[in-house]
């Protein structure tokens, strides 16, 4: 057994399990090997061209591996008033209601789940992390449901993860509206790569504060909608609202993120790490 291990969980709210597969490198065995003598011409420039493959498919994985520690980015500026695209943002304690529609994990939470167990398992950092995939309402809306197992755990780093298509290549900054409104920085990770752009924004400090029932100082309070309450009039718990708002750029010169083609790919997800 590998002495380092790896925490992924994923919430299903639908109750889907998943299975994780580790296949094993391919081990030479005597008898098996051909002779240099009997490899056709050619095959040693073949031999040559696959190992060069692998060297740059290990460097793009150990680079791969090293983001997922990458210190974080901060945006101070304010969120731009025009030639930006705004996301509204819901995050909500999931609680007993009307039958909601299912949350499967996209595309991009499997791709993200398991970068993290390949890159623990090859003994590079291993934490514990959970999987929360939001749901698209609309074009510019995404909601995320938080049980309380989500909501009870010790948090050390909280992610909200954006695919992005990004045909023309743009800079691509993003803003917490609520967070710029109160001189507070946007901390983010990542950028852009080829036709796409990737990105992480920290989440820590509100998720802390939506497990605090909207405490944790007036200025985080203030970032918390009405509780929604149900047929009774009870209060279901805090629901925090954000606006992300997108700025795009290119030599910096600002460039309007929809005219540039930037635009959701993938519905985004969060990665909660803890203790």
């Amino acid at each position: 057994m590998d002495s380092a291990r790896c925490w992924v969980v994923l919430i299903l709210l639908s109750g889907l399990t998943w299975d994780c597969v580790v296949s094993g490198r391919a081990v030479k065995t005597r008898g098996f090997l051909s002779n240099a003598a009997d490899e056709p011409p050619g095959s040693t420039l073949r031999a040559d061209a696959l190992k060069r493959w692998r060297r740059a498919g290990a460097e793009t994985h150990r680079e791969r591996c090293a983001e997922l520690a990458a210190p974080w980015q901060e945006n101070a500026e304010p969120a731009p008033q025009h030639n930006a695209t705004l996301l509204e943002l819901r995050v909500r304690a999931f609680s007993r209601g009307p039958p909601r529609d299912p949350v499967f994990p996209g595309k991009s939470l499997f791709g993200f789940v398991r970068r993290v167990y390949r890159c623990c398992r090859e003994g590079r950092r291993c934490r514990r992390v959970k999987g929360i995939q939001g749901h698209r309402r609309g074009d510019a809306d995404v909601e995320f449901l938080l049980t309380r197992e989500a909501l009870s755990l010790t948090l050390t780093r909280a992610e909200l993860h954006l695919h992005l298509s990004n045909p023309l290549h743009l800079d691509v900054h993003p803003v917490l509206s609520a967070l710029s409104k109160r001189d507070l920085p946007t901390r983010y990770t990542g950028g852009s790569k080829g036709d796409a752009a990737e990105l992480s924004v920290d989440l820590l400090l509100l998720l802390r504060g939506l497990q605090d029932g909207g405490g944790g100082g007036a200025d985080i309070r203030q970032l918390f909608a009405s509780p929604p309450r149900d047929a009774g009039g009870a209060a279901r718990g805090p629901v925090l609202e954000l606006g992300l708002v997108l700025g795009c750029s290119r030599a910096g010169s600002g460039v309007p993120c929809g005219e540039g083609g930037v635009r959701l790919s993938h519905p985004p997800f969060m990665a909660l790490y803890y203790r």
